[in-house]
């Protein structure tokens, strides 16, 4: 297996991730994921790996737990793990103790589910524990359904303790009836004078969302945009070195067909529905002045693509001038072309693991501009990063969108959408890293979207306006240092 720069274990997957942070190190639980190279005697259940940098990741192997996602704290010198197990279709909510992170004594009498009459006994699991010091007990959230009429149940459910051991089940933290599912994987943690409540679900819209509150307590206000990234990003849970947040999440892989929903007469793998589990992305969260959150690019792998790459750009369609973008080690170009299409292209092949950065600027009317990824001087076939101004937002589409077929079978517009508020006439940071089928976006140093791509494995970068005139500055390419 070709080394990948975004994390997942030699011939395995990634699953949902763990974070606890000590000593300088993030140590990451995950949930290990085999597939098909699943074989009698392969531990399963939960792994442990630790980084730094989210650069490079030290493999330790698993813990001798095989479960779902969970928690990780230490109290008193003793690390506790609370995760969930589903015996017979049950779900329930179990507790093991450590002294070192890697050995776990299970506590089955402190085993437990849903008590039948403040939560239904479907759903229980993915429990969160912290000491809240305003009420002076631990705090257990879980993913569960609250007792109701309606469908829509999904909740963040509350249990209360004194010490770790007993716990007393408490109406819901929150329950705004709008997914049909549980809230998966649920979080909470402070930022200044503002509680987050963080979630996950799959019905309705699939994604990794958040509430935001003076008061652990609620109520939970929903930002305009409550999502930290889109649809190829899920069961992210946060982590601080006591500086910063980090979000660890995967992106998951389209090469499996793990819910058997692939279109059996599609080319490639581009139409595919997404698997479970895939590599390990990080996202930087960062808090806005109006509370709200948004993700970036961590430092330290913007920091890791450090070898310039040499790219030249010839225009294709519409007529581009280079101009002074006042950095050396770039590329600035701008092109006007109102009425119709313009792109430009590099000389050589992008490499297959990369950094592409620029500084967009757009007039007021232009309808988008963006990046083409893996194309050629055909400008059809290639993986489109559009920033559409007029529209607010920041798409994802790849080359079958270009065709009549999917213009005849896609059922809507556009494959991958974020929104983004763009400031008149001013210049938008954009980053993309490339690690041969994974595509992260971030732009504006506040939206993060991520994507797969791959039917096109090779091809050059393009920069492309529709109907309008923008000025890309600073286009550069690196490499891996």
């Amino acid at each position: 297996m070709t080394k990948e720069f975004f994390y997942r274990p030699a011939q395995a997957w990634v699953g949902d991730v763990i974070p606890y942070y000590e000593d300088g190190e993030f140590k990451l639980f995950y949930l290990h994921g085999w597939r098909e190279n699943h074989r009698a005697g392969l531990d399963h259940g939960w792994h442990l790996l630790g980084t730094t940098d989210f650069v490079d990741y030290d493999e330790r192997g698993a813990c001798g737990i095989e479960g779902g996602t969970g928690h990780v704290l230490k109290v008193d010198g003793t690390y506790h793990m609370f995760y969930c197990v589903f015996p017979e279709g049950r779900q329930l909510v179990c507790h093991a103790v450590s002294t070192d992170l890697k050995h776990w004594e299970k506590l089955p009498e402190e085993t437990f589910g849903p008590d039948g009459e403040i939560y239904e006994m479907a759903d229980w699991r993915d429990p969160f524990v912290f000491w809240n010091e305003e009420e002076g007990c631990y705090w257990m959230l879980v993913a569960a359904l609250a007792a109701g009429t309606t469908a829509r149940k999904g909740c963040v459910g509350l249990l209360t303790s004194a010490d770790l051991k007993h716990w007393e089940y408490q109406p819901p933290l929150y329950a705004p009836k709008l997914h049909v599912g549980a809230h998966e994987c649920p979080e909470l943690f402070r930022i200044g004078e503002w509680w987050y409540l963080v979630y996950y679900s799959y019905t309705g819209r699939f994604g990794t969302f958040y509430r935001m509150s003076r008061s652990p307590r609620g109520p939970w206000l929903s930002p305009r945009e409550e999502a930290f990234d889109g649809r190829a990003y899920y069961a992210a849970k946060s982590a601080s070195d006591g500086t910063k947040r980090y979000l660890f999440g995967w992106n998951p892989t389209k090469r499996d067909d793990l819910f058997g929903w692939n279109p059996p007469q599609a080319a490639g793998q581009d139409y595919d529905t997404w698997d479970w589990g895939g590599n390990l992305v990080v996202h930087e969260i960062l808090q806005r002045p109006d509370g709200t959150l948004g993700t970036r690019m961590p430092e330290t792998i913007d920091a890791a693509f450090s070898e310039p790459v040499p790219a030249s750009f010839s225009g294709i369609a519409g007529d581009w001038a280079e101009i002074d973008g006042g950095r050396a080690e770039g590329t600035s170009l701008t092109c006007s072309e109102p009425y119709a299409f313009a792109a430009c292209l590099t000389g050589g092949e992008l490499p297959n693991v990369c950094k592409i950065s620029a500084d967009v600027r757009f007039s007021s009317d232009t309808q988008g501009a963006g990046f083409m990824l893996r194309t050629q001087s055909s400008l059809d076939a290639a993986y489109y990063v559009t920033l559409e101004p007029q529209r607010s937002r920041l798409t994802f589409r790849g080359p079958i969108m270009q065709t009549e077929e999917g213009g005849k079978t896609f059922p809507y517009e556009v494959e991958l959408e974020r929104p983004f508020e763009y400031e008149p006439d001013a210049a938008v940071e954009v980053r993309i890293l490339i690690d041969g089928t994974i595509c992260e976006i971030y732009v504006g140093g506040r939206v993060a979207m991520s994507a797969r791509m791959y039917d096109i494995e090779q091809g050059r970068l393009g920069l492309f306006v529709n109907q309008g005139e923008a000025a890309f500055g600073n286009v550069r390419i690196h490499r891996l240092g």
